[in-house]
C-alpha cells in the first residue's frame, strides 16, 4: 500500500513540476506584441432604438437623412432674404439641428439614454498578429473618457488572452489619445510596451475651447485656405483643380467677403438662439467633448455652457477629473510611464488651416487639432507665418529642435526628442510611409528619438503621392513653395496654384 501511495505521490509531484513548462509553452514567443488601434471620434456607431422598427443611426448619420432634414432651411433662407426675419429663420434652423443631433444629448450627469447604444468592440478569434495587423478599439465619443478607458482595459485583456502575450502596443489616433491617456491615469502602463500618438488633442483643441466659450468668428482668408487644402483630397485631380480655380475666382471677385458678411450677420442675430436652444442642450453634457477644451478656456467654458453647480454636480465632477487629473497631468503621467519602461512617440501635423469658425483661426494645425496642443507644448508660428527673426530656441539648447522652415520650436514640448512634425499632414490622414515609420517605432525595444534615423528627422514634409516623407527645408515664400509642390508632385491642381500665386504677385 505504501508503494502504491508513493507512486501516486511521485506522479502528482512530477505533474506539478511540469505545469510551469506547459504554461510557458502556451505563451507566444514571436517577439511582436499585438498592436491595438485606439480609434478616433466616431469609431463606434451610435444607434437609436436598435432592433426596433424605429432603428436609426445617430452617428454617423446618413448624408441623405441629413439633407432631407435640412430641406426646410432652403425656403426659410429665401424668406429671410425677402423679409429679414432672423427669428423665423432661426426657429427653422434650430428645429432641423435638433432633429438631426438632438437624440445624441446626454442627461444632466453625462449619462446616455438607454435608447441610444454603441456597438461593442471585441477582438476576433484571429490569432495571427504582426506589425502589419492592428486590432481595432472603438467607443462612444460622447461619454466620459474614463468610462471608455475602462472599456479599453477590458479590450486589452481580451487581446492578451487571444494572442498569448503579456503586453500590447497602442496606436492612438485623434480622440483615441484622450482614451489612452485616461487609461494610463487609471491603470498605468504595465500591460503596454509602446504608445504612438497620432494627431491627438492631448492638451485639447481650440475649436472646442472657443465654441464652448462662444467665440465664433468667420474670416475670408481662413475659409479660402481651408477649402483650398481640401482640394487635393478629391480623388480626381482635374476636378480638384477646377474647384480650386473657381475658389480663386470667388476670392478675387470679393464673393468670399460677401459670404463672410452674410455669415457675420447670421452670427450676430442668431448666435444666442442657436447656442441656447440646441448647441448647449445637446453638447454641454458630453464629457467626451469636454475633454477637447484646453486649459485656458476651461473654467470660462463651464460658465458659458451653463453648467449648474448643483444640477450638474456629477457631470462637473467627471469633466474636472479628466481635465485636471489627465489632461493637465499629462507630463507626469508620461514621465512615470517612461520610467516604468513604456516607450512613447508623438506624430503631429502642421501647416494646415484650422477649422475657420473660431477666432483662433490663425493657430497652426493639422486642419483640426492645433499643433501646439497635439505636440504637448511646442512653440508654433501662426499658420503661413514664421517665428520672429530674432527668436531663439527656448529649451534643451544642446540639441537643435528648431524646424528648418522656422515655423516650430519643439524644445518647449513635453517630449521634444520623441515628437515628429509632419508638414501638410491632414488630421489623422496616413499612408504607407506612416506605416513604415510606425513599424520602426513598434519594433524597437528601446526609446527611439528624432535623431536616430535619417529617414525620419524631426521635421518632415508629407509626400502623399509617393507615400513617403522628405526632410523639411528652409521656407521659400508662397511662390517658392508652390514651385516646390509642383515639381515634387506635378498635378493640375498644383499647376493652377502656381499660376494663381504668380498672377497675384505680378498684379500686386
Amino acid at each position: 500500500m505504501k508503494k502504491v501511495l508513493s507512486v501516486i505521490l511521485a506522479i502528482i509531484i512530477t505533474s506539478l513540476t511540469c505545469l510551469p513548462a506547459l504554461a510557458v509553452d502556451e505563451k507566444c514567443n514571436c517577439g511582436e506584441p499585438p498592436i491595438i488601434y485606439v480609434a478616433a471620434l466616431g469609431s463606434g456607431t451610435l444607434t437609436l432604438d436598435a432592433g426596433t422598427e424605429n432603428e436609426r443611426v445617430l452617428f454617423r448619420p446618413d448624408i441623405g437623412y441629413i439633407l432631407g432634414e435640412l430641406a426646410p432651411v432652403i425656403p426659410a433662407a429665401g424668406n429671410l432674404i425677402s423679409t429679414g426675419d432672423y427669428d423665423a429663420f432661426g426657429d427653422v434652423l434650430v428645429e432641423c439641428i435638433n432633429k438631426i443631433f438632438g437624440d445624441l444629448a446626454l442627461d444632466q450627469d453625462g449619462n446616455s439614454s438607454d435608447r441610444v447604444t454603441c456597438e461593442e468592440f471585441h477582438p476576433t478569434d484571429e490569432v495571427e498578429h504582426s506589425l502589419d495587423h492592428n486590432y481595432y478599439f472603438g467607443y462612444d465619443f460622447r461619454l466620459d473618457p474614463i468610462e471608455n478607458a475602462k472599456g479599453l482595459y477590458q479590450y486589452i485583456q481580451e487581446v492578451k488572452a487571444l494572442t498569448k502575450h503579456d503586453t500590447v502596443q497602442l496606436r492612438a489616433s485623434s480622440m483615441g489619445g484622450v482614451t489612452t491617456m485616461s487609461y494610463i491615469r487609471l491603470y498605468g502602463t504595465e500591460d503596454i510596451e509602446t504608445i504612438i500618438f497620432q494627431c491627438c488633442p492631448l492638451l485639447g483643441t481650440a475649436v472646442a475651447g472657443e465654441l464652448y466659450t462662444g467665440k465664433v468668428m468667420l474670416n475670408a482668408g481662413a475659409i479660402e485656405r481651408y477649402a483650398a487644402q481640401a482640394m487635393p483630397e478629391l480623388e480626381n485631380d482635374f476636378l480638384g483643380g477646377i474647384v480650386y480655380m473657381l475658389l480663386e475666382m470667388l476670392t478675387t471677385a470679393g464673393l468670399l467677403d460677401l459670404i463672410v458678411e452674410i455669415g457675420d450677420n447670421l452670427i450676430l442675430n442668431l448666435k444666442d438662439k442657436i447656442f441656447n436652444e440646441c448647441l448647449i442642450p445637446i453638447f454641454a453634457t458630453m464629457p467626451g467633448i469636454w475633454s477637447f477644451v484646453p486649459h485656458e478656456y476651461y473654467e470660462e467654458a463651464k460658465i458659458f455652457m451653463q453648467l449648474d453647480p448643483v444640477k450638474n454636480a456629477k457631470l462637473i465632477e467627471r469633466i474636472d477629473f479628466y481635465h485636471y487629473e489627465v489632461q493637465q497631468s499629462a507630463e507626469e503621467l508620461i514621465a512615470e510611464s517612461k520610467a516604468n519602461g513604456t516607450t512613447f512617440y508623438n506624430v503631429v501635423g502642421y501647416n494646415m488651416q484650422r477649422t475657420p469658425l473660431v477666432s483662433a483661426y490663425l493657430n497652426d494645425s493639422d486642419g483640426t487639432v492645433d499643433t501646439k496642443y497635439a505636440s504637448l507644448g511646442a512653440t508654433c508660428a501662426n499658420v503661413n507665418n514664421l517665428l520672429p527673426s530674432d527668436y531663439r530656441q527656448q529649451k534643451h539648447t544642446d540639441k537643435d529642435f528648431m524646424s528648418p522652415d522656422w515655423r516650430i520650436d519643439a524644445s518647449t514640448s513635453i517630449m521634444p526628442e520623441s515628437t515628429w512634425f509632419v508638414k501638410d499632414m491632414m488630421h489623422s490622414s496616413t499612408h504607407d510611409g506612416h506605416g513604415e515609420m510606425y513599424k520602426w517605432m513598434f519594433s524597437s525595444e528601446e526609446q527611439l528619438t528624432v535623431f536616430d534615423n535619417p529617414d525620419y528627422p524631426q521635421f518632415m514634409q508629407n509626400d502623399v503621392k509617393n507615400q513617403t516623407f522628405i526632410p523639411v527645408v528652409e521656407e521659400k515664400g508662397t511662390i517658392g513653395t508652390s514651385f516646390d509642390n509642383f515639381f515634387r508632385m506635378p498635378s493640375f491642381i498644383h499647376l493652377i496654384d502656381l499660376l494663381a500665386k504668380l498672377i497675384k504677385y505680378f498684379l500686386s
